[in-house]
């Protein structure tokens, strides 16, 4: 996997959250631009047929809350057959059925997930189409909407399974990364002149999430003590400064890497500053 953290740029191009708005995953109503770039040979099971593989390819992106994205496998010598596309979200760790392809009796079979208009426009042959023998020919048979209401951005892991629901392969997406997101940062009720930024800057070294978290906030009431949380868990109490700004740089810890109980930075999807009541001064969500 660490070969494909450099070789499989996922990237997360600077973002900025829209103001007021109630997203919490990468995909949702941005002011901004996210990127999702990602090719790899998923992991297989012990339960997949030896010498068989499969290659998975991702491409999204968010404008300005418009996601277009795709997700295409390619088998290489599995068993002819009905084979399952299944998903894990980042979002609640729920899992999603994305659809059924076939494998030919090469052991080749491809399949691509699109966003709604994609698939629809790719559906309909160009006029004229054609092989050289004057056959009809669409060269984008195999492609299949994602689910209405999907959020490809919001993908954790994909998993192969066969017609009997044994998981064969299996891609973690959020262990393929290096991310570069920057999020403007919410008013709370509390503190509602705040102002401020949050940034994750994060990489895959040796199978472990790598980098650092920074935030700053500004126009909060002077020498207010605050608490700093991370989907929603508080990891860390300050204080803020006279002119009533705070920063605040925070890395991964310990052997899991993680910056608050069972979170790496590339599971963030919310942070959160507060005052000793658990008001939300200032929030920021990737």
């Amino acid at each position: 996997m660490l070969a494909f953290a450099f070789c499989a740029a996922l990237g997360l191009a600077t973002a900025q959250a829209h103001e007021g708005s109630d997203d919490h995953q990468c995909g949702g109503d941005i002011d901004g631009t996210e990127m999702v770039n990602v090719d790899l040979a998923m992991t297989p099971t012990a339960a997949a047929p030896a010498g068989s593989g499969i290659d998975l390819s991702f491409e999204a992106s968010d404008d300005n809350g418009v996601t277009e994205a795709e997700l295409g496998l390619h088998t290489h010598s599995l068993p002819p057959g009905t084979y399952s596309v299944s998903v894990t979200l980042k979002s609640d760790g729920s899992t999603v059925a994305l659809g059924t392809f076939t494998v030919d009796a090469e052991g080749e079979g491809e399949i691509e997930f699109t966003t709604e208009n994609e698939a629809e426009n790719v559906a309909q042959p160009q006029d004229g189409g054609g092989d050289d023998n004057g056959n009809d020919e669409n060269e984008n048979e195999g492609n299949l909407p994602f689910p209405a209401g999907f959020n490809p951005l919001d993908i954790a892991t994909v998993t192969v399974s066969d017609a009997n629901g044994t998981a064969l392969f299996t891609a973690d997406l959020t262990t393929t990364a290096t991310i570069s997101a920057t999020v403007q940062a919410t008013p709370g009720a509390a503190a509602p002149n705040a102002n401020g930024t949050a940034s994750i800057n994060a990489a895959m070294k040796k199978g472990r999430v790598k980098g650092v978290l920074n935030f700053v906030g500004h126009a909060l009431p002077p020498k207010m003590p605050v608490a700093f949380a991370i989907n929603g868990t508080v990891v860390k109490n300050l204080k803020t400064d006279k002119r009533g700004d705070v920063s605040l740089k925070l890395g991964p810890s310990g052997k899991d890497t993680t910056v608050a109980p069972g979170v790496t930075l590339a599971n963030v999807t919310s942070v959160t500053l507060q005052d000793q009541s658990g008001n939300a001064l200032l929030q920021a969500n990737f």
